[in-house]
């Protein structure tokens, strides 16, 4: 006997949209459908996921609170920001709609969560994007949408974890800072070196050794034993020199000095650090 055919509607086919698209076409049993902006009508679906910018998302799920199938349907979001929540109308209107069908057990309470869910894959995602291997996808809602997200999760060579609402809110924050934030300190920093004479390309294989080089020590080390640089050793002088080269550069003398003064919170904690009279006298260079 053939295992049913799951039918899966992508609403937005931007970068998110079009990576779902070819993550599920790719896999058996699973038929995808795209719903493009210019259309007016859903089609029929097992799951709708909604890709659209968070902005649009609610206007998304009010259209489906009035459309009409046979079948109850689920919907899953895919935003890192958004809660469950935003999906409440339509696990309303599905079980109302059970209700009526008298396919619901009057003694067995449903949960709220039936029939919605997040699945967001906590990786920075752009138009050259094919494989997800490796990346993790947070997800929440309703526990049998759960294992479908897990079972695809593994065919596709993802990381899987479950959150509840404060979790996923947290761990977005922890994507901004790790990837958007980080995408910013490469940008200043090959902007830096262009503006002292580095050409595009030199600018650019310098920061991607730096910065590729300490990500690699970081999947084997602890923060503490990657440290590096004139902090971690007390190195008056060279921060200093540092902070007269940047003297006439506000913003990124700014940024040198925040960074240094974080760095000096966090090795506080560490085993092995300067002497006292050197942090104080770091963290005067880094506030003045």
């Amino acid at each position: 006997m053939n295992n049913p055919v799951l039918s899966v509607c992508i609403i937005g086919h931007g970068r998110v949209g079009k990576l779902f698209e070819a993550l599920l076409k790719s896999m058996k049993g699973v038929r995808v459908l795209v719903k493009h902006k210019h259309e007016l009508m859903y089609p029929v679906a097992d799951i709708f996921m909604i890709c659209v910018q968070d902005q649009w998302v609610s206007k998304v799920v009010k259209e489906l609170t009035f459309h009409e199938q046979e079948r109850v349907f689920s919907a899953v979001h895919c935003s890192g920001m958004l809660p469950l929540g935003v999906l409440a109308s339509l696990a309303k209107v599905n079980r109302e709609r059970n209700r009526q069908r008298g396919k619901i057990n009057k003694k067995k309470k449903e949960s709220e969560n039936k029939y919605i869910a997040v699945l967001h894959p906590l990786a920075p995602i752009s138009s050259h994007t094919v494989s997800v291997e490796g990346i993790l996808f947070d997800a929440m809602g309703d526990p049998d949408l759960l294992l479908i997200f897990e079972r695809w999760c593994l065919e596709w060579g993802a990381r899987y974890l479950r959150v509840n609402e404060h979790q996923k809110k947290v761990l977005h924050i922890a994507a901004v800072m790790s990837c958007n934030y980080l995408t910013t300190l490469y940008g200043m920093v090959g902007d830096f070196l262009e503006s002292e004479q580095f050409t595009n390309v030199e600018a650019k294989q310098i920061v991607n050794n730096t910065m590729g080089r300490t990500l690699e020590q970081l999947y084997e080390l602890s923060v503490e034993q990657a440290m590096t640089g004139p902090i971690i050793r007390g190195d008056i002088d060279a921060i200093h020199e540092h902070l007269a080269i940047l003297k006439h550069d506000r913003h990124r003398l700014a940024l040198y000095k925040n960074l240094g003064n974080s760095t000096l919170d966090m090795i506080s904690e560490f085993q092995y650090r300067p002497s006292e009279d050197r942090i104080v006298l770091m963290r005067e260079l880094f506030s003045s």
